[in-house]
C-alpha cells in the first residue's frame, strides 16, 4: 500500500485497493455487465446497419436484472472495504503480541508491518469455504482500524463462508480482553496506595 493509500484509508475509513486489486475485488460487478453490454452492442450495431433491431421475448429482463444485481454487488462489496474501529489504549508493542497470537491461531501469514500498517493474508485449505483472505490493520493515537476482505490477489469471491468476521473478532476480542486484565503501572499503584493511606 502507497503513502497515498494509507493517508487516504484513515481519511475515509475504507480501505484503499490498487487498480489491479479493485477489477479483483469487484470482479462480480464487470462480470454481470458484460453480456447485457454485448446483446446492446448488437441490437445497436443492427439498428445502425439497417436491420431488425426489435428485442426479443426474454431480452429485456436479461439487459434489466445483471446490471440492477451488479449495483446490489457493489454496494456490497464497498461496504467491505469498510475498516472497523476498535478504541484501545493498549501501545504498539501489546498490540503486536495480540497480533502474533491470532497469526497462530487464525493462520496468518504476514506480508508487511511497520508502525502504522500491519498487513496478512491467509491460505486456507480447499474446503474451508475461501479462496484466502487479506487483512488489513490501520494503527493511530488511541485506536485501531482493522478489515478483512476476500484476498484480491486469489480467483474472484464473493464470500468468504465467515471467515472475514472471525478474522476481525479475534482480534476485537482480543484487545477488549487485554485491556480488561492490564496490570497498573507503578505510578498508579502508588498514587493508589497514597489514596488509601489519606483514608485509612
Amino acid at each position: 500500500m502507497t503513502t497515498e493509500q494509507l493517508d487516504k484509508s484513515f481519511e475515509t475509513g475504507r480501505l484503499q485497493l490498487s487498480t489491479r486489486d479493485k477489477f479483483s475485488h469487484f470482479g462480480i460487478v464487470f462480470f454481470l455487465c458484460i453480456a447485457p453490454s454485448v446483446l446492446l452492442t448488437l441490437h445497436l450495431t443492427a439498428y445502425l446497419q439497417g436491420l431488425d433491431a426489435s428485442f426479443k421475448d426474454g431480452e429485456i429482463g436479461f439487459i434489466l436484472v445483471p446490471p440492477f444485481l451488479a449495483v446490489i454487488f457493489y454496494m456490497i462489496q464497498r461496504e467491505r472495504l469498510r475498516f472497523r474501529l476498535i478504541t484501545t489504549s493498549l501501545k504498539w508493542d501489546e498490540l503486536m503480541k495480540l497480533i502474533k497470537q491470532i497469526e497462530k491461531e487464525l493462520n496468518w501469514i504476514r506480508v508487511s508491518s511497520n508502525k502504522r500498517i500491519y498487513i496478512a493474508r491467509t491460505n486456507p485449505g480447499f474446503f474451508s469455504g475461501s479462496w484466502g483472505e487479506q487483512i488489513t490493520i490501520l494503527f493511530d493515537t488511541d485506536r485501531i482500524l482493522i478489515n478483512s476482505i476476500c484476498d484480491p490477489k486469489q480467483r474472484l469471491s464473493i464470500t468468504s463462508m465467515g471467515r472475514n468476521r472471525e478474522n476481525v473478532n479475534a482480534l476485537q476480542d482480543a484487545i477488549q480482553k487485554a485491556s480488561k486484565i492490564q496490570i497498573p503501572s507503578k505510578s498508579s499503584i502508588g498514587s493508589l496506595r497514597l489514596f488509601l493511606r489519606l483514608f485509612s
